[in-house]
Order: C-alpha cells, then sequence, then structure tokens
C-alpha cells in the first residue's frame, strides 16, 4: 500500500487556498500518517509557491491522509 498526503496551504500573500499531493520517499524514516508528516523533515523541507501570485510564503491548512488514492484520515490544522 503507498501512502500520499494531498497538503492544503494558503497564500500568506493573496490569501487564496490551493492543494498538492506530497508523495514521501520509499524509507525507513518516512512519515506514514499525519502526525508524523507534520514532525518530520520531508515536509519542512518542501517549498510552496502560488500558482496565482507566485509568494513562495504559505501556511499548511490541512492535510489528508491517501492510501492507494482514498482518504483515510483528514485533520485540519487553521482556518
Amino acid at each position: 500500500m503507498s501512502i500520499a498526503f494531498k497538503v492544503y496551504v494558503r497564500c500568506l500573500n493573496c490569501q487564496k487556498d490551493y492543494g498538492t499531493t506530497l508523495q514521501p520517499p520509499e524509507a525507513d524514516d518516512a512519515p506514514t500518517d499525519i502526525d508524523e508528516l507534520l514532525e518530520s523533515n520531508f515536509l519542512s523541507s518542501q517549498r510552496f509557491k502560488c500558482g496565482d501570485c507566485e509568494s513562495p510564503i504559505a501556511t499548511v491548512t490541512g492535510v489528508k491522509a491517501l492510501r492507494d488514492g482514498m482518504t483515510v484520515r483528514t485533520q485540519a490544522l487553521c482556518s
């Protein structure tokens, strides 16, 4: 079973929301759930860029854990 995460972010410049899918690498320390993702170096190394204003500054507002393309858990972080 493959795990992926749909990460929702809000651009701090234009305040638009968007989402992106992250696929962790196959590694022993790869995140396997939302809590692990939020604490991981994998997430902190990601760079988000707004598709509208191209601002690189964003706040993560929610995460969905996907296993084989199906949602297994959703967590809102802030509104």
